[in-house]
């Protein structure tokens, strides 16, 4: 993997990381955004900050259920912007 992309997974599990504490109110939200990027960081067992179906598979099964819905680029891998996104609109139509 070259080191743009690299930085670019970087980026967006930087991403999933502030939005998920920004989501976070109160410390039951604030433990659940943690074990939500602790789960991820184990489920990416590349550490590319993506991923795949069979990481999401493993590692986080919820998403691996909503995979093609969560996958809006269809590149076959999520990125952290995407799972964002789709929680987000998860959220907003409860």
């Amino acid at each position: 993997m070259s080191i743009g992309t690299r930085t670019i997974a970087a980026t967006a599990m930087a991403a999933l990381l502030i939005s998920l504490s920004a989501c976070a109110q109160g410390d039951g939200h604030s433990q659940m955004a943690g074990k939500a990027k602790d789960r991820f960081n184990t489920a990416d067992v590349n550490h590319d900050g993506l991923l795949s179906r069979d990481e999401a598979r493993k590692g986080m099964p919820r998403l691996a259920d909503h995979f093609d819905e969560i996958d809006t680029d269809h590149d076959g891998e999520l990125a952290a912007a995407e799972i964002v996104s789709y929680i987000k609109q998860r959220r907003a139509s409860r």
